[in-house]
């Protein structure tokens, strides 16, 4: 379904994650009286989350009594057993904001709903955030069906349908619990720690540097609380690794942690170390001296020292290999959706000893990877990519002396800018010849789920597949512009705002329609129609959602719902959001 953003039928709430430490929160009656359990259930919250819960004018006698047995253990509780009058909300709250209460909770009898108007009102008069058991024309905010992880790990999960189902959100706040991970609490907090540790390490000298005496923000990489805040659209940005900054340098490993978040298998965060954050940086003579094997050196690598990027790889060649040959195959795995893996794909990775991955094969996939084999993941993070194939390059060379079954899974085709032509030379020239399995290309693939047709009579007649950053960051030669033809760019999103810049100065024509396609084929598919002009905007604005493709062409509108040419300056994009999973039963494919 389309859903654009700056026309929503009615105003939806602005969900927040509210602090209470200390304040103080008025509960007005306990509910009916043959049931106290709401009662209870927000006084639990109200103290789990540090706050002072007072209660005036319970229902009943019984209700004063239960909640005495139950909380009055608690210094913050306490009940006032009387009626409540207007004057409560600013006697009772704290000497800090003048006696004012801090929140209040409304749940008294029908036959009181006078009250009730008299209180939301005087609420509003003194901006105390309110909220009436099913009045919801007396609230200004609502609780949400919440789950906290037992284990103490910070992560809390809360659904609402706005008032369309109070049982279906705990429903769906159920169903997604129970999809998460066995060890999800080892992940939060070992994130936590590793964010922390590295925040506390890396940022401490920058904090004092000139940068931050004008500008005392930290970078926007998930610091802080604010987890909606941080700059998505900044996340693949561009880092030249071999001229990297002092400032890029002590922030890599923020930047890093940033794409272990996004990119790793969920389970196997809990697993990640701070040792692998870090990167030899140098060698010894003898080490050098003693190099059996010529790796890929890219003229950077030169720059920065061949010794330096060579070390993993002299010190596979020193080892003697088994008397079994090992193997190694090259595979695409499409991209994503396990209905577009090939059965030959399949058929490796379920006979593969070691897996080495790309980090952007998504978790569908790797989850079809037997639980006994080996898997590796490539660290290509910006600013690693050289040194992380490097590694990758001697795990799977070290593997193959050893006389194990190599599986390199590439996200898409191995041939499409997945350097799939320089490993199968540098295998090649070692000794062992690689199988190569093609993958549906993302470039092609994205197109179809988007609902765009690359090729269609009298609207394009030819497909021009092209990278958005080329060899050490350089952008691509720009192609000219073809009407007729629909332009795939790879690897451009990060940095859309320099590639639409030349596009136009080469002479596209700004209101060509475009698509950005993010996690195409994932359950989390988005893709934003706009105009080529409004691209780099409109990155800005949604952020990013890695990996993600730029379709530019007239095949953009071939089959949407509304032309994007019709859009205006108040209105720049239209997104469409999610995937429908094909439904595909792998184990039987092997019976």
């Amino acid at each position: 379904m389309v859903r654009d953003l700056l026309a929503l039928p009615t105003a939806l709430p602005l969900i927040t994650a509210s602090f209470a430490t200390d304040e103080v929160h008025l509960l007005v009656g306990t509910g009916s009286t043959d049931s106290i359990s709401v009662c209870k259930n927000r006084i639990h919250s109200i103290l789990n989350a540090g706050g002072n819960p007072i209660v005036v004018s319970p229902s009943s006698t019984s209700h004063a009594k239960q909640l005495h047995m139950e909380f009055g253990c608690f210094e913050k509780f306490q009940v006032i057993e009387r009626g409540f009058a207007l004057s409560d909300l600013t006697t009772l709250g704290r000497s800090l904001v003048c006696k004012v209460v801090d929140r209040v909770f409304v749940d008294l009898p029908v036959a009181q709903s006078n009250l009730c108007d008299e209180i939301f009102w005087q609420c509003q008069k003194l901006r105390i955030p309110i909220n009436t058991f099913h009045k919801p024309e007396f609230s200004t905010f609502n609780m949400i069906p919440t789950w906290m992880d037992p284990k103490g790990s910070g992560l809390q999960i809360a659904v609402t349908t706005n008032g369309n189902g109070y049982i279906l959100a705990n429903r769906i706040k159920r169903d997604i619990v129970s999809h998460l991970p066995p060890n999800i609490s080892e992940v939060v907090i070992n994130m936590g720690y590793l964010k922390d540790r590295i925040i506390n390490e890396d940022h401490k000298i920058l904090l004092k540097e000139k940068y931050y005496q004008t500008d005392m923000s930290l970078p926007g990489f998930g610091y802080g609380l604010d987890e909606d805040g941080w700059e998505s659209h900044k996340f693949n940005k561009l880092i030249r690794e071999f001229e990297m900054t002092s400032r890029e340098q002590r922030l890599k490993r923020t930047r890093w942690l940033s794409q272990i978040m996004e990119y790793y298998p969920m389970n196997k965060l809990s697993d990640i170390k701070l040792e692998d954050f870090e990167i030899p940086s140098s060698t010894t003579k003898k080490a050098k001296q003693e190099s059996a094997i010529e790796g890929i050196v890219s003229p950077a690598n030169e720059k920065l020292g061949r010794e330096t990027e060579q070390l993993q790889l002299s010190e596979v060649g020193k080892k003697k290999g088994p008397e079994t040959q090992g193997e190694i195959s090259l595979v695409g795995s499409g991209p994503g959706s396990v209905s577009m893996l090939t059965i030959g794909a399949l058929q490796e990775i379920k006979t593969a000893d070691i897996i080495l991955a790309d980090k952007l094969v998504p978790q569908a996939i790797l989850d079809l990877i037997p639980t006994q084999t080996e898997t590796f993941i490539a660290k290509k993070f910006p600013g690693n990519a050289e040194r992380a194939q490097q590694e990758l390059l001697a795990k799977g060379l070290e593997s193959l002396m050893d006389g194990l079954k190599v599986v390199r899974l590439k996200q898409g085709d191995p041939y499409i800018f997945g350097r799939g032509g320089e490993e199968f030379n540098f295998f090649k020239d070692r000794g062992y010849i690689p199988s190569v399995l093609p993958g549906i290309s993302s470039s092609l693939a994205c197109t179809v789920l988007a609902q765009i047709p690359a090729t269609q009579r009298n609207i394009a007649d030819q497909v021009l597949i092209c990278t958005g950053t080329g060899r050490k960051g350089a952008l691509p030669e720009i192609p000219e512009f073809v009407k007729s033809r629909t332009t795939v760019f790879l690897m451009a999103l990060h940095r859309a705002n320099v590639l639409i810049t030349e596009l136009l100065k080469h002479g596209w024509d700004s209101d060509v329609p475009a698509a950005i396609v993010e996690r195409g084929s994932c359950p989390d598919q988005r893709v934003t129609r706009t105009l080529l002009k409004w691209v780099p905007e409109v990155v800005e604005e949604i952020g990013s959602r890695p990996p993600g493709v730029l379709v530019v062409g007239k095949a953009v509108n071939a089959l949407a719902d509304q032309d994007v040419s019709n859009l205006s300056e108040s209105r720049k994009y239209v997104v469409d959001e999610g995937f429908r999973e094909f439904e595909v039963d792998t184990d039987s494919l092997f019976k």
